[in-house]
Order: C-alpha cells, then sequence, then structure tokens
C-alpha cells in the first residue's frame, strides 16, 4: 500500500490539532486561535498566481516536511554571545522562553506567553491584544486577503513574550528579545523543524522604552529550520516606541514574518529592519496610524549574497490628520541574490495635512543580482504631501578611480563605498553595543565572512 503524503496544508493543521486546547489560556486568545487557523485552512498556501506573491517563490519551503522544533539546551555560553552589555533580555529557544538565560526588568510587566500566571503583570493585555489585530488578515480593511504565515502563527505558537510598558514609564535601559534558532543535529534533510516566535508589547501613555529583536542561530552552519514570527505593537497616546529587529538567521534557513503597530494620538514608533542571514526571508510590516498627530518610521537594511532572497512587503495607512510616515529602504545585493522591496502608502479621506515619504535603494554588487523595487501610493485626500522613489544601480566608478588614486587598493576603496551606502541605517541606532554588531556584521558581509557580534 503506498503511503499518502500530506499536503503541505494539511502538515499545520495537524500541529494545531496534535497541540490541542491550551490549559489557562484566556478564553478571547482561544477563540482567536481558532479563527485564525480557519482563516489559514481555507485559504491555503499562496502562489504565483497571488499579486502579493508573486515574486516571492515559497515552493521550497511547501516541499519539505515539518515537524515540531526540537528542544535543545543552550548553555549560557553559547546564548552570551549574542547578548548585548546594558541591556535587560528574554530569551527563547526554538520559541521557548528560557528563564534561566533571562533578565526580567523590574520596572515593566513581562509575561511568557506559555505560563502567564507565573510571571505575571501582562495577563490583562494578552487577553485583550494578543490575536486582534494579527489573526490572518493582512490588513484590517475589510477586503484584506488572508496572510497565511501571520494566521499560522497566531495559530500555533507555542511561547512568546508579553511587554507591557506602565503609562508615564521612562525606561532607560533597552530590552533585548533574544529567538535563538537550535535544530536537533542529524536532522532528516527534507524535514524542517518549525517555530512560531510571538511578542506583544503594548507602551502605555507618554512612556517611553527600546526593544531589540534578534533572530540567530546558535550554529550558524545549522541544517534548515523555518522560523515564523509575528510581533504586535500598541502604542498608546503620547508613547514613544524604538524597536530594532535583526535577523541573522543561518545561511539556508526560511524566516517569513508578521509586524503590526496601532499608533494613538501622538504616539511614535522608529522601527528598523536589517537583514543579514536567512535563504528565503520575508518580511511583512503592517502600520496603522490612527490618532492625529502620530508619526511611524519603518527603515531597512538587507544584505544578501549567494543566492538569498528577502522581500519586504510594507503598508503604511494614515486615518487621521496631521499624522506621519518615513520609510528608508537600503539593499546591497552580490552574487545571485535577489530582493523584492513593495511598499504602499494608503491615505485615507479624513488623513489630511499628511506627510508620508517612502525611499527604496538598492546597490548590486554583480551582473546577476536582480532588485524589485516597486513603491506605491494610494491617496483619497485632497491636502497632503506624499512623494515616493527608488533607485537600482551599481558602484560609482568615478567614486571608486578617486580612491584609487590615492593610493588605496581596489578591494578596500570597493568596500570603504559599499559601507559607506549601507552605514546610514547601522548608524542610525544610539545604543552603542548594537551599533558595533551591526558595524561587524555589516564588514564581514562584505568581506564574504560571517556576521557575529559578541557583546556580552
Amino acid at each position: 500500500m503506498t503511503a499518502v503524503t500530506p499536503t503541505p496544508t494539511a502538515q499545520y493543521l495537524d500541529l494545531f490539532a496534535r497541540r490541542g486546547e491550551r490549559s489557562g489560556e484566556a478564553a478571547p486568545v482561544r477563540l482567536r486561535r481558532r479563527q485564525a487557523i480557519e482563516r489559514f485552512e481555507a485559504a491555503g498556501f499562496p502562489g504565483r498566481g497571488d499579486e502579493e506573491w508573486r515574486q516571492t517563490n515559497i515552493a521550497p519551503l511547501l516541499r519539505s516536511a515539518v515537524t515540531e522544533a526540537s528542544r535543545e539546551e543552550v548553555g549560557a555560553r553559547q546564548a552570551r554571545r549574542f547578548l548585548y552589555q546594558g541591556c535587560d533580555r528574554l530569551v527563547f529557544v526554538n520559541g521557548r522562553f528560557a528563564v534561566e538565560l533571562s533578565s526580567i526588568p523590574k520596572e515593566i510587566a513581562v509575561s511568557s506567553l506559555a505560563d502567564l500566571e507565573a510571571t505575571g503583570g501582562a495577563a490583562d493585555a494578552v487577553a485583550e491584544h494578543l490575536g486582534a489585530t494579527v489573526d490572518g488578515r493582512a490588513s484590517c480593511s475589510a477586503d484584506a486577503v488572508v496572510h497565511p504565515f501571520a494566521a499560522l502563527n497566531t495559530g500555533l505558537f507555542e511561547d512568546g513574550a508579553a511587554i507591557v510598558i506602565p503609562a508615564g514609564a521612562a525606561v532607560e535601559r533597552p530590552l533585548q528579545v533574544l529567538w535563538l534558532s537550535a535544530p536537533a543535529a542529524g536532522a532528516a534533510a527534507d524535514s524542517l523543524e518549525v517555530s512560531f516566535p510571538r511578542l506583544l508589547v503594548v507602551a502605555g501613555e507618554n512612556s517611553q522604552a527600546s526593544i531589540i529583536e534578534t533572530f540567530v542561530a546558535v550554529n550558524g552552519a545549522a541544517g534548515g529550520y523555518f522560523v515564523c514570527p509575528a510581533a504586535e505593537f500598541v502604542c498608546r497616546a503620547g508613547s514613544v516606541l524604538h524597536h530594532t529587529r535583526l535577523q541573522a538567521d543561518a545561511s539556508d534557513a526560511f524566516h517569513l514574518g508578521f509586524q503590526h503597530t496601532e499608533l494613538e494620538r501622538s504616539a511614535v514608533f522608529d522601527s528598523s529592519s536589517l537583514t543579514f542571514g536567512g535563504g528565503l526571508v520575508r518580511n511583512d510590516a503592517v502600520a496603522l496610524l490612527d490618532g492625529e498627530g502620530a508619526h511611524c518610521t519603518l527603515d531597512g537594511l538587507y544584505v544578501v549574497a549567494g543566492s538569498q532572497f528577502v522581500d519586504n512587503h510594507m503598508r503604511v495607512e494614515h486615518r487621521q490628520p496631521h499624522t506621519t510616515s518615513h520609510q528608508l529602504y537600503k539593499g546591497v545585493l552580490d552574487d545571485r541574490a535577489r530582493s523584492v522591496f513593495n511598499g504602499r502608502i494608503y491615505v485615507h479621506k479624513a488623513a489630511q495635512k499628511t506627510d508620508a515619504k517612502q525611499t527604496n535603494r538598492n546597490l548590486l554588487l554583480s551582473r546577476s543580482a536582480l532588485a524589485n523595487s516597486n513603491p506605491q501610493l494610494e491617496i483619497f485626500a485632497d491636502d497632503v504631501r506624499c512623494t515616493h522613489g527608488s533607485t537600482i544601480g551599481r558602484l560609482d566608478e568615478d567614486a571608486l578611480f578617486y580612491l584609487r588614486a590615492r593610493g588605496l587598493p581596489r578591494e578596500q576603496a570597493y568596500g570603504m563605498l559599499v559601507y559607506a551606502f549601507a552605514r546610514e541605517l547601522v548608524e542610525k541606532t544610539s545604543f552603542e553595543p548594537l551599533r558595533q554588531d551591526l558595524e561587524g556584521r555589516l564588514r564581514a558581509s562584505l568581506n564574504g565572512g560571517p556576521g557575529g557580534g559578541e557583546a556580552a
């Protein structure tokens, strides 16, 4: 009798069925889980005929069998390589909270989603917000299509972090959320370990804080695995939240993530996404400016080589007057690497006096590299200032000649020009340990070496 190979969709539905109901989980979250997995089941995975996914070929991911992430133990010495001095930290290994590796700050409420009662402080925020928007819809529009990987995360996350910043609090030390991938040795070549990291951050009114997310592999040469993260940020009136997302997974990993942000009146959300690792990477980000005077910054840098592929999809919705948004994404591509940038600014009719700017710039270091850029504006208000633009090009030969004429070897001059193109986004951070790590990863990438930033 011939064994029937389950379809890709069936494999994930089977994961959901095997996990069953989670004891102690809030009823609203349980309901959102079921709704998300039902949306996923109805929609299935996207194909090349889906407009939002036509340039992202997920066939290699769907060809692999999926298994639960292993319960590998990671020692303090291994984790320390990726931790920053001067930070509090939450460490997760294969999507599960590692309390022994973590240092939880006292001035904010931090909880593991798998054990809210034990860690305390964020249960009410979880019941209200977790999965309320990231439930599978790609946006909050009535006609929004299903985002399969957001739905999968909401349906299947095992653990995660809930962070609640009290109203009026000014948190001085950054909080690092470290997502470590440690696939088991000797796994079958045609299977992938899958984890579903989940993050919820609620910034209270007039609060200030900095969150650093780091996605890395304990072993940079680890076999293939699949990380499917989702993050929700709720910025109350007058809050200021800085967010940095560093993705440096193993070179053959799959990483498909979703980020959703809501901003109330005069709130500020400043986010930077930096991509160095992964074989197939997609980052989707949605920001809703739902309060007058809100400001959102979504910046990004991707440095890819070999056969890496990275796709950044952004949607920023201006719903209220006097809101501002800025997007600056830069890409450095070498060898046969490919990238996609798809950014959409949507200005609702009520959002008069909107000020929005979107820019994508790409630097191709080889004739085989390919960058696709598609900035978009949809404007339904008549008193706005909105601009967008993109560039794709190669190094300036005149600038290269200028440096070589002053005695610099070609390789050094070449590296200096590439670094100068990308450093704007690396040096944006004011937290010195993080900035040094990013500089090291950028220089290592340009030199063909592995990234890495021992910081603690």
